[in-house]
């Protein structure tokens, strides 16, 4: 009998994902490496591996051909998966997403990448692809303002008058929105924005474009980039002008970026977003144990956090995370819980992983 007690409260205890392990096939869509989709990469693979979801990976080469030539590789040699997650490339969408429905693979994106006449040629999730489950993406235009506002309320505390230029990704993709979502800002505080310019979310390109733009506006103080990585070469490009303070800032919360807020020489960064395959991860598992939301549902959408120099140590917790398996990721979970939609935030993801260490911390007093 005891034996069967114990064994019955382990089986109460493991997630509810662990009653059966599917695959996923998560379709990175840059390089080995690159920074921020490394972070992606590496948060999701933690999650499947707590939630015992069999994750492959493939990688898009930055590029929508190579991406496609990939996925269709993948697909004609392996076992094919019960899910992918994806982002879709601009001009790319519809045949990415035909390749998918011919195997007949449920699938999520992400970044709600794909606008204007491509879009009304995809649809809705299920309206044309019936196997397309929905999308998980963050508020893009929200966060072009945030980051605005964070650049604005920096210069403004320091008495200067701001000058602004932008530095976007790539043409009619999500950082259109994110740049549209700056305009709308600087338009309602009357606040002139000189140019917005296009790097190919490439430092090296950023750090020309800025010296460009820097020579024909002189009086720019102000750089909003629409990444990280174009704001580290933002940086570079007026490092030669020791004479004058910039404003600059990104979006996506990489490490590097994080320390140079610290140290005073980058103002903003905004962010949360690596988290969203973990979250498409999440709300997969939940899918194949029945739930209903992504029957009931298009979208998951989450706001992005703002980083500056004023509440940057508000956040080392997350720059201290070594190893993202220490996240309990099956809290966040609907499955077995009374939620009807996901609370995918960072106060509750940092008051979790303090309650997880401050049980840790009692289990390890106890011996």
């Amino acid at each position: 009998m005891r034996f069967w007690i114990i064994s019955l409260l382990m089986l109460c205890t493991m997630p509810l994902c662990a009653v059966e392990q599917f695959n996923v096939l998560f379709v990175n869509p840059s390089i080995k490496e690159e920074p921020f989709w490394q972070k992606v990469t590496d948060v999701m693979q933690a999650a499947a591996k707590q939630t015992n979801v069999d994750l492959d990976i493939i990688y898009g080469g930055a590029n929508r051909h190579i991406q496609l030539e990939e996925l269709k590789q993948y697909l004609k040699y392996n076992a094919t998966p019960d899910y992918v997650v994806l982002i879709n490339y601009p001009g790319g969408a519809e045949q990415s997403m035909s390749l998918l429905e011919k195997h007949k693979v449920k699938f999520i994106t992400l970044e709600e990448t794909i606008l204007g006449a491509e879009r009304d040629q995809i649809g809705e999730p299920k309206q044309h692809f019936k196997y397309w489950l929905g999308e998980v993406y963050h508020d893009n235009f929200k966060a072009g303002e945030q980051l605005g506002k964070a650049l604005l309320d920096s210069a403004q505390k320091a008495g200067q008058t701001a000058h602004f230029v932008a530095i976007n990704g790539h043409y009619g993709t999500e950082s259109d929105t994110r740049s549209n979502g700056l305009k709308h800002f600087l338009k309602n505080q009357q606040v002139e924005l000189e140019q917005v310019v296009y790097a190919n979310w490439n430092k090296t390109e950023a750090t020309d474009k800025v010296r460009r733009l820097l020579h024909r506006y002189p009086q720019t103080n102000v750089i909003w980039c629409a990444s990280d990585l174009m704001a580290l070469g933002a940086l570079d490009a007026v490092k030669e002008k020791n004479n004058k303070q910039y404003f600059i800032g990104g979006m996506d919360w990489l490490d590097d970026n994080l320390r140079l807020i610290e140290q005073g020489r980058l103002t903003a960064s905004a962010g949360g977003h690596f988290m969203m395959g973990a979250w498409a991860l999440i709300s997969l598992v939940d899918h194949h144990n029945g739930h209903s939301y992504w029957t009931n549902n298009n979208s998951i959408k989450f706001l992005l956090g703002v980083i500056t120099n004023q509440n940057v140590n508000d956040y080392n917790w997350i720059r201290d995370i070594e190893d993202w398996s220490t996240i309990p990721f099956d809290a966040f979970l609907l499955s077995g819980s009374n939620n009807t939609a996901y609370q995918l935030d960072f106060e509750r993801l940092h008051s979790l992983l303090l309650q997880k260490n401050a049980d840790v911390a009692i289990d390890e007093s106890a011996f």
